[in-house]
């Protein structure tokens, strides 16, 4: 099951962080993502592997603690591994897609809890579809949902408008998955 919350982020708080998400792929703390399992994906960039010394602008954080405290999981421990502070942002170009898969739960057996943001849209393509069921999303719009558990994947990218994707999250305990 996927909750959506229609225009948590403004249409200005969106291009905030598109143009942070710009500004990253600019400066390469934003690169070439991961396909299947293989590193140097062109048509997807991420900031998962590669921030290294780099550090996200204040805005980046004050809206992950504003997602986590929104969906009361600010007490949970961020995702493992899920770039800097708990936070990615994928850029999905033209033919760009995200094959289908399920995230690992933590090292400890956490479930992996998802709580991610369009903040710009692909005009034909790039769609989420969780448990193969399309998802519908504007830009602003909060989705959350057990990516450790749910198998999910993004349609390829057909126009030329990049997608941004903003994730954040936390590992949370099995038992408050809902049924």
């Amino acid at each position: 099951m996927v909750e959506v919350y229609k225009n948590f982020l403004s249409i200005e708080e969106c291009n905030i962080l598109n143009n942070i998400a710009f500004q990253g792929v600019k400066e390469g703390w934003v690169n070439k993502g991961i396909d299947n399992f293989k590193f140097g994906y062109e048509l997807r960039y991420t900031s998962r592997i590669h921030m290294k010394n780099a550090e996200y602008p204040k805005e980046v954080i004050e809206f992950s603690n504003r997602v986590r405290k929104f969906m009361n999981i600010d007490n949970y421990p961020i995702i493992e591994g899920h770039g800097k502070n708990g936070v990615v942002v994928s850029v999905i170009f033209k033919d760009g897609d995200v094959y289908e898969h399920k995230d690992p739960r933590s090292s400890d057996g956490l479930g992996t809890y998802r709580c991610n943001i369009v903040t710009q849209k692909n005009e034909d393509g790039a769609e989420l579809y969780v448990n193969g069921v399309k998802i519908e999303l504007n830009p602003g719009d909060l989705h959350c949902y057990w990516a450790s558990e749910s198998s999910h994947y993004v349609s390829k990218a057909n126009g030329s408008t990049p997608r941004i994707l903003w994730m954040f999250g936390a590992h949370l305990p099995l038992n408050l998955m809902k049924k």
